[in-house]
């Protein structure tokens, strides 16, 4: 009969499937010693935040363990969160170094793993929901997990510069210019696309435009449509994609608002009427 693994056991197990084991250096001498760094970039950041402190308050890591750490660079009893977005809200990284891990009772390895394990299954998810929305968005957008001030996480997604464009710069930024000086691209696109949610989406508008206002465009620079997309709405839209009509329907929309956003914005926001009048009896 196999004997059922510790806590500890199984929190190293854990580390050794999901993490990286990475070199830390650390102290006033340089010793070499190693940490696991596990990835957390599509979590969403208020629990990611709230699962490290319940792995801190498990190894009473105050503040104060965290001062003493700078003090004399030793790392290698703490875990330590990294941001590489600062000082915009994200948390990139989570360390937790070999040597504390070796230290840990079982009761507190069980909460540690516990709170990774919520960490993991969170990040996952992000990361499915970011990768759905790429799929959608094809080769015509990059989407990029970022996170709201309440610590949400959200998908900014930024139309690139298509190889079959026939159009000249000064077309594309002009063109560009207008959308985000006379319209709301991102009304005009969840105005398509809410005849394809279903009936408890409508109403919600869950693609975000950019706040542009006040954004100086230098001519010369390249500047693309800019879109943010709720947690919520990302998940409606990887939902609905599984079925293959809609799933093209969603694509075209989302194709259309990063190559042609003055079309899209001008069309929903003139309708069927006349933008301008040729002749008696002509429109155009």
């Amino acid at each position: 009969m196999s004997r059922e693994p510790t806590k500890k056991e199984a929190l190293k197990d854990f580390l050794k499937q999901y993490c990286e084991l990475k070199p830390l250096t650390t102290g006033a001498a340089g010793t070499q010693d190693k940490c696991y760094v596990l990835q957390t970039k599509d979590c969403k950041l208020f629990m990611a935040e709230a699962h490290v402190q319940g792995m801190r308050n498990a190894i009473g890591q105050s503040e104060e363990v965290m001062a003493d750490a700078r003090r004399y660079n030793d790392f290698s009893r703490v875990i330590v969160v990294y941001n590489w977005s600062a000082p915009d809200p994200g948390m990139d990284q989570v360390q937790i170094p070999e040597r504390l891990v070796e230290m840990l009772s079982n009761e507190q390895a069980s909460v540690i793993l516990r709170n990774l394990q919520g960490i993991l299954k969170d990040v996952e998810e992000g990361r499915y929901r970011r990768n759905g929305i790429q799929t959608l968005f094809g080769d015509k957008a990059i989407v990029k997990t970022i996170f709201a001030l309440d610590g949400e996480r959200q998908f900014f997604i930024t139309g690139k510069t298509s190889v079959s464009d026939r159009r000249r710069y000064i077309e594309r930024y002009a063109e560009q210019v207008a959308t985000n000086a006379l319209f709301d691209l991102a009304k005009a696109l969840n105005a398509q696309l809410k005849k394809l949610v279903p009936p408890q989406a409508k109403g919600k508008f869950f693609i975000e435009g950019r706040d542009t206002g006040a954004k100086k465009v230098r001519y010369g620079a390249e500047i693309q449509a800019e879109l943010i997309l709720t947690d919520e709405g990302a998940l409606i839209y990887t939902e609905l994609a599984k079925e293959p009509r809609i799933r093209e329907a969603i694509s075209e929309l989302f194709h259309r608002a990063m190559l042609d956003p003055f079309g899209l914005s001008l069309k929903h926001y003139m309708g069927k009427h006349a933008v301008i009048k040729v002749g008696k009896g002509k429109e155009e």
